[in-house]
C-alpha cells in the first residue's frame, strides 16, 4: 500500500491535495433542530426555487419536507471558513411497518420494487435528496453537481479551488458512514444519469434497477451493496478513500471485513 506521503504526491498530480480536505469541508451529521432546518433549507432552495421538482406552495416557511424524513438520516457538508452548507443528503431507512412502502423507488418503478423486495429490507436504505448549493456549482441553472468553482461565494483560495469538484465525492462519503453507523448493507435509489456518470469517476458503480423513470426528471433506479461501493473507491481512488477515511481509521479494517461477510450472507 502507498505511503501518506505517496498517496499526497498521487493527489498533487491530478491537481487535488486531497489530504488537505478536511481543513476546508466538514461532514456533519443533522441531529438537532438547527441541523436539521439547513439540510430542508438548502433542499427548499435546490428543489423547489431553483429546479421547480416541488412546489414552493407545498412546502411552507421555506423548507422542504415529506413523509420519509422523520425516518432518514441527514448529513450536511460544510465549507468551514464560510460556514456555509454546500451540499446535504439523506439516507431513508426501512419502514417495519409497511416494508413495501418504504422507499421512494418501490413507489415509482415496478421493477426496482421488485428488485428490492429480494434485497433484505431490514439492512437496505434509499439514498435520496442529494441538494448541492449553488454557490458551489459550474454556473446556477447549469447542473445540480458540484464539478467546478463557485461562482458567487468571495474566491476562496487555489486549494480550495481544487478541492470543490470533490462535495458530491463528500456527499457520498457521508452516506458510506451513516450506512456504516447503521448496519446498512445495500442501497438503492433513483438518480440522475449525470450524477451517476460523475460518482462513477471515484469508483462508486450502482448497478440498474429497471428502464428510466420520470421522477424529478428522467431518473435512473439503481442499487448497490455498500461494500462495492467502498471497494470500488479504494480501487479506484486510494487518494479519495484515504482522505476521507482518515487513512482508514473511520472504517477499521476488521469492522469492514465484518460488514463485508454480512453483506455477502445478505446478497
Amino acid at each position: 500500500m502507498e505511503s501518506a506521503e505517496d498517496l499526497s504526491g498521487a493527489s498533487a498530480q491530478r491537481g487535488v491535495p486531497l489530504h488537505l480536505y478536511g481543513q476546508y469541508f466538514d461532514t456533519v451529521r443533522a441531529t438537532t433542530p438547527a441541523l436539521l432546518r439547513e439540510c430542508y433549507r438548502l433542499r427548499y432552495q435546490v428543489y423547489c426555487v431553483e429546479h421547480s421538482f416541488l412546489e414552493p406552495a407545498d412546502n411552507p416557511g421555506g423548507f422542504e419536507t415529506d413523509e420519509f424524513d422523520h425516518r432518514s438520516l441527514h448529513s450536511l457538508l460544510i465549507h468551514r471558513s464560510s460556514g456555509a452548507p454546500c451540499g446535504t443528503v439523506r439516507l431513508i431507512l426501512p419502514d417495519t411497518i409497511q416494508p413495501m412502502q418504504s422507499f421512494p423507488a418501490q413507489r415509482v418503478s415496478k421493477p426496482a420494487a421488485a428488485m428490492i423486495a429480494r434485497l433484505p429490507l431490514e439492512t437496505t436504505a434509499e439514498i435520496s435528496r442529494f441538494a448541492v448549493s449553488k454557490d458551489f456549482r459550474r454556473r446556477s441553472g447549469e447542473t445540480l453537481y458540484a464539478d467546478a468553482e463557485p461562482e458567487t461565494l468571495p474566491p476562496p483560495g487555489m486549494i480550495e479551488r481544487r478541492l470543490l469538484p470533490h462535495i458530491t465525492y463528500g456527499l457520498f462519503r457521508a452516506v458510506m458512514l451513516m450506512s456504516l453507523d447503521h448496519g446498512i448493507t445495500h442501497v438503492c435509489a433513483v438518480m440522475d444519469p449525470t450524477l451517476l456518470r460523475l460518482v462513477s469517476r471515484f469508483g462508486f458503480h450502482f448497478a440498474s434497477a429497471g428502464p428510466l423513470v420520470n421522477y424529478h426528471g428522467m431518473r435512473q433506479p439503481c442499487f448497490a451493496l455498500l461494500t462495492d461501493l467502498m471497494d470500488g473507491i479504494r480501487e479506484a481512488r486510494e487518494d479519495m478513500w484515504a482522505a476521507g477515511t482518515e487513512g482508514g481509521r473511520l472504517v477499521p479494517s476488521a469492522a469492514l471485513e465484518v460488514h463485508r461477510k454480512r453483506d455477502r450472507s445478505a446478497a
